[in-house]
């Protein structure tokens, strides 16, 4: 069984649907691609035999200081995995690779924000290292927080 993480063509963008329904959030499939396109998004995903089983990305810009600081610190965006798949270390690999990737381009720090209710990726970021609290709050979509790892 051959794996690998790639960086993400705009070509193989689509590819994504295999992992996460893109049909079903348009908006945000079509924000995700504009973001890809300006360079403003890098997308990896992690293959098994050249299919797409997950995917992570980073976003220089987030509009948002806690998220984004130009040249220093870069947001972890949209690690998501099939779920067949979870539970088996592929998470800790695409974030352990994006962390990698994010220090040699001289960024010293990666921010995440994460749902309270979604134990499985906090257990999952507190082991890689996001141990800075930077902010807890509530949105339409319930109660998260930003934590804050350094590189």
């Amino acid at each position: 069984m051959k794996h690998e993480i790639i960086p993400l063509s705009l070509a193989d963008y689509q590819k994504c649907g295999n992992i996460w329904d893109m049909q079903e959030k348009p908006d945000l499939a079509a924000q995700f691609y504009r973001e890809l396109q300006s360079g403003n998004r890098t997308t990896y995903v992690y293959m098994i035999n050249g299919e797409f089983i997950g995917e992570i990305s980073t976003v220089k810009d987030s509009g948002d200081s806690d998220y984004t600081i130009p040249n220093r610190r870069l947001y972890l965006s949209r690690l998501i995995v099939k779920s067949e798949y979870r539970r088996q270390g592929i998470g800790r690999l695409l974030t352990d690779h994006v962390a990698e990737k994010a220090k040699a381009l001289g960024y010293c720090e990666l921010s995440v924000g994460v749902d309270l209710d979604n134990y499985a990726a906090l257990k999952l970021y507190i082991e890689v290292g996001f141990d800075k609290i930077l902010f807890i709050g509530e949105d339409e979509y319930g109660r998260y927080v930003k934590l804050l790892k350094s590189l």
